[in-house]
């Protein structure tokens, strides 16, 4: 058994056995002895202490929380020992550092940066001259594309603000040579730049400044505000994104929302959510997993146009990832609820009815059942919005109504049910389940322009489709309403559909022909006349005592009786019911 002691390295806990810790303080000791003289010292034991909180972290896990000598040995050998420093053996521990190639990553260079970093970032990932990279986003920005990937980089890609992102920006492995190494080589530019800086302003003061150099400064100091600008305008467009959002999300909970013309108050939106899920738990999924994928992006939204806007300090990493995972989590709970529900669609069946339809005197006449229900909603022709929400309860007008020519003597309606289920046979029942109300009598049908589903069930694509198979001499009368669910009802004169209703339309043997329709309706290619120009009919008119016969010409098509075109003579009735 050995005792074990709890140590902060570079702001992490770490559990370690004595033997390891001991270990451990040995080599920190002597790094430090080594490094107390040196300038930069403090830094580089700070980057070297980070850096090696994160190789622990790398050998540790829920199954092994405690650091022991092996640990403690192999992050030394990464690192290098400090005696390489001070011998001979330096050369052979350099080759095997030089071996360590790590992992490049790609972060931003804020130390080099004009903006964002981006550009001097990607420039020291792919080894090349940061002057290449900032005139390749110039010529994307003037391309139209350079900015918007810039403002994605700068959003994505993270800061290098440690030594060991700083090296692993560069693809140089961390370890204790290349830390100190780096810690010098910034003090070193650091000096240098202040050198440069001090012989500008000798040259300047002495032989003025050269005038090229002058002019190519003059304009990366004009592109440098104009960007820095544009940045701030995209700040503030993140933040006021962020902000309506919120405020609509928040409208949305309190007021509600309008869908096709249509109100839905969240309860409302929660009902027909609820009608869709297949139980609890995948309600549950989509409501939570829907306000995790929203609430995630909208928070890094708004904390990203704050901080262009105000230059605030990053998010740390765990943060990040947080809202990250978070963001993730709300996807992935999505996908799995969606791929439930999918589930509960993927068959489907028909259920067909045959009703016979009697006609009177060779009439028919097709009514819509008008009740609370329809005077509450506005059942417009064939309306996109088949869900409709009256006091909390749903109705659905997905009805379709077809009119053809019947192969007998006689007319009749067939009745579709459709449904979808898991399996075949609940597809079956949940197209049995639905509530229509259709009514027949001789000479009339009654139908309904919706129809609901028992409570307890579920919608899974219920739809109804009609088709009144119309006998060839019998006459249909389509009521008011009925455009809220005819579709595509062919005819002779190709009259529009919501135009068809307060008719009278007569089966023929080229289709269905109107009776009473105004002039224009005509079909001029289907009409002709049988007698020539001037052949009369007749006409009696009563005119006080005198009764006078008048001539009149009476046109049809040759393979109709002549009765037939006598009647679009007759004013029938608006109403017969």
């Amino acid at each position: 058994m050995k005792k074990t002691f709890n140590i902060n390295l570079g702001g992490i806990i770490f559990h370690i056995d004595d033997d390891a810790f001991a270990k451990l303080e040995a080599y920190l000791r002597t790094l430090r002895s080594q490094f107390q003289q040196t300038s930069g010292g403090d830094e580089i034991m700070n980057d070297v202490e980070t850096r090696m909180s994160e190789l622990f972290k790398e050998r540790t896990s829920e199954s092994k929380q405690v650091i022991n000598t092996k640990d403690v040995a192999e992050v030394i050998a990464i690192m290098g020992k400090p005696e390489d420093y001070l011998g001979e053996e330096q050369v052979h521990n350099f080759s095997y550092q030089e071996a360590y190639t790590g992992s490049k990553k790609i972060h931003r260079d804020i130390d080099n940066r004009m903006i964002g970093g981006v550009a001097s970032g990607l420039a020291a990932y792919f080894n090349i001259d940061s002057l290449w990279m900032r005139l390749l986003f110039l010529v994307a920005f003037f391309a139209g594309f350079g900015f918007l990937l810039y403002v994605i980089l700068w959003i994505v890609v993270p800061a290098a603000r440690t030594t060991t992102e700083k090296l692993q920006m560069r693809g140089k492995p961390v370890t204790l040579s290349n830390i100190e190494n780096f810690v010098k080589e910034e003090g070193a530019a650091v000096g240098a730049s202040m050198s440069k800086l001090g012989d500008k302003a000798r040259n300047y003061n002495g032989n003025g400044q050269n005038v090229i150099a002058a002019f190519f400064t003059g304009v990366f100091d004009i592109i440098k505000l104009i960007l820095k600008f544009i940045f701030k305008a995209i700040g503030f467009f993140f933040l006021a994104i962020g902000i309506i959002v919120l405020i609509s999300l928040a409208a949305t909970f309190f007021i509600g929302f309008e869908l096709d013309g249509y109100h839905y108050s969240l309860a409302q939106f929660g009902d027909m959510l609820q009608l869709l899920s297949s139980d609890s738990s995948v309600y549950s999924g989509l409501m939570i997993g829907s306000s995790l994928l929203v609430l995630g992006p909208l928070l890094l939204i708004i904390y990203y146009g704050v901080r262009i806007i105000f230059r605030i300090e990053p998010l740390n990493s765990g943060m990040r990832r947080g809202l990250g995972l978070l963001t993730l989590a709300g996807l992935i709970t999505l996908i799995v609820s969606g791929v439930q529900i999918a589930r509960e669609f993927e068959h489907e069946s028909v259920q067909s009815k045959e009703y016979p339809v009697p006609a009177k005197n060779g009439m028919i006449y097709m009514e819509i059942e008008k009740d609370s229900i329809y005077d509450a909603v506005d059942f417009y022709y064939r309306d996109h919005n088949d869900w409709h929400l009256v006091d909390g309860k749903s109705y659905f007008s997905n009805i379709l109504f077809d009119v053809q020519r019947s192969s007998s003597n006689k007319s009749y309606l067939v009745k579709k049910q459709y449904g979808r289920g898991s399996e075949y046979e609940k597809a079956r029942l949940n197209a049995l389940n639905t509530n229509h109300k259709l009514k027949i009598d001789t000479g009339l049908v009654m139908a309904g322009s919706y129809f609901t589903i028992p409570n307890g069930d579920y919608f899974r694509g219920q739809k109804i489709r009609m088709v009144l198979y119309l006998a060839e001499g019998d006459t249909l009368y389509l009521g008011k309403g009925m455009e809220s669910i005819i579709y595509d009802i062919a005819n002779v004169q190709n009259v529009y559909d919501p135009e068809m209703v307060e008719h009278y339309w007569v089966m023929t043997s080229r289709g269905l022909q109107c009776l009473d329709c105004e002039e224009g309706f005509k079909d001029d290619n289907f009409w002709e006349e049988e007698y020539p120009e001037g052949d009369p009919g007749t006409e009696v008119i009563i005119e006080d005592d005198l009764i006078r016969i008048e001539e009149r010409q009476v046109s049809h098509h040759p393979s109709e009786p002549l009765q037939l075109a006598l009647l679009q003579n007759i004013n029938y009735p608006q109403n017969l019911i």
